[in-house]
């Protein structure tokens, strides 16, 4: 049983035994004013005490003292865990925060099962309620919906997979959470939203749920077009955090390129990147075969290109540039690099050298980061440059393009990470292997396809790309 169907089925049996307010008495009437809760920009803030994978991590908490501090710092969403065992909440928390902060909008977040949950939730005060798609059949889903839309009341859907998309097309909610955290198993996996969200083709508002624990997060929700994120155990225990993501929805969304990368999200096909592209035969062949993304080398190294050549290249902007440089800790990007990013001619920077994720961060440009795989050890790194990171063979004299593969023990280990982008020796002889076996979300080429170094070989890009249909 996953942990999402156990507390399920767990609250299930309380209810039976105890009725649906639990340890309290449920109101005979309404008393607090309903707040719209639909309108945006969404910071959707937790009264968390804890959770199955944490533990309690606010145990005293008081309910009213810490919907007051979102509220005064400019926090206008309010999400109350209800859910007693796993939670640690209660729904006199919510009564309680009603009462004491009427302008509060709020939000009951719990394992909802039945129409008498989503009225239980409007005489306790919520103006908006959580609906788990997964937990709830299509009909009583429906039934949940509307019910709370009779009431007054906002619901905000929460979808975990293709699948939970398809069950809610008809009703085409007008908010929808997606939740980054993997309620069979709570792991968290910041692109997850990212890959659901390709699926909903309706206009609707979308939450970024879970991970968030930095500006730098909201900021990468905000840019990714989400209209807003619901931030649990960090909102608690940063004070500061609130604020920071009320003023980050205050400003204009900047161009962000993992928008338009999942927006070609294929469940069963990797995202394709060719790197160590030097002439125009080769791009135009990469972009006609399918590629997802196109790599120029900016750093030392055969395949060097200058500039201007990058400049020089005119593609489907379906389809992402990606300037790869090395730099040493401490060195920054250099300008006429960042320059190429603002004026569209690459939309990311991949960093292949010394970098912390600070240095990253600070140069301004959307990246990702590759690491070099030589041990488990450095398997250590794969959760330490923002959501997600390049795998590499490991080489004592260069950073990429050795034609070397990792350990396949070391693959199957990072196999185990969400997501899983992998470079190094890939090639017509070997992929069909690599994507049996570790199924990666995104596969990085270069030499694997080469003639020689800078030119690519025809008949092997065109192999290349057959074994991936």
């Amino acid at each position: 049983m996953d942990i999402r169907e156990e507390i399920s089925n767990n609250r299930k049996k309380r209810v039976e035994r105890e009725g649906y307010g639990l340890s309290i008495t449920i109101p005979e009437k309404r008393e607090a004013p309903l707040i719209d809760f639909s309108k945006g920009p969404f910071v959707i803030c937790e009264v968390k005490r804890g959770s199955p994978s944490k533990g309690h991590f606010a145990k005293e908490l008081d309910e009213v003292e810490q919907a007051t501090k979102y509220w005064d710092s400019g926090v206008k969403h309010v999400s109350i865990l209800t859910e007693e065992d796993y939670f640690y909440g209660s729904l006199q928390d919510l009564i309680n925060i009603k009462k004491r902060c009427p302008t509060l909008s709020v939000l009951r977040k719990d394992f909802l099962l039945d129409l008498t949950d989503v009225e239980t939730s409007y005489l306790c005060g919520a103006d908006a309620y959580l609906l788990i798609t997964s937990l709830l059949d299509r009909d009583l889903l429906y039934s949940m919906y509307w019910r709370g839309k009779e009431l007054g009341m906002t619901p905000l859907v929460e979808v975990h997979d293709k699948d939970d998309v398809e069950k809610v097309r008809e009703l085409r909610p007008s908010i929808i959470g997606i939740n980054s955290r993997d309620l069979k198993n709570f792991t968290i996996d910041p692109l997850r939203p990212l890959k659901i969200r390709s699926y909903i083709d309706w206009e609707c508002d979308i939450i970024y749920e879970s991970g968030i624990s930095s500006k730098e997060d909201g900021e990468f929700a905000r840019d990714s077009n989400f209209s807003g994120v619901l931030v649990g155990e960090w909102a608690v225990k940063k004070e500061s955090l609130p604020g920071e993501l009320v003023s980050v929805f205050e400003k204009s969304r900047v161009y962000n390129p993992w928008e338009r990368l999942f927006n070609s999200y294929k469940e069963n096909r990797p995202f394709i990147k060719i790197c160590g592209l030097t002439n125009k035969e080769d791009v135009d062949l990469a972009v006609d075969l399918g590629a997802n993304l196109l790599g120029f080398i900016l750093a030392e190294s055969p395949r060097k290109v200058e500039i201007d050549f990058i400049k020089t290249q005119i593609i489907d902007k379906r389809i992402l540039k990606v300037g790869v440089v090395v730099l040493s800790k401490g060195e920054k990007l250099s300008d006429d690099i960042k320059q190429l990013v603002y004026d569209g001619y690459l939309d990311f920077i991949q960093y292949h050298g010394d970098e912390t994720l600070k240095e990253c961060i600070n140069n301004g440009v959307p990246f990702y980061k590759a690491i070099s795989i030589k041990n488990r050890e450095s398997l250590n790194k794969m959760n330490s440059y923002g959501p997600v990171v390049l795998l590499d063979s490991f080489s004592a004299s260069k950073r990429g393009g050795t034609g070397k593969s990792i350990d396949r023990k070391l693959t199957a280990i990072a196999r185990n990470n969400p997501n899983l982008w992998l470079a190094g020796g890939l090639n017509t002889e070997n992929i069909s292997s690599v994507l049996e076996e570790f199924k990666p979300e995104f596969i990085d080429v270069s030499s694997g396809l080469e003639l020689y170094p800078g030119k690519k070989s025809k008949e092997k890009m065109i192999k290349f790309f057959k074994e991936l249909i």
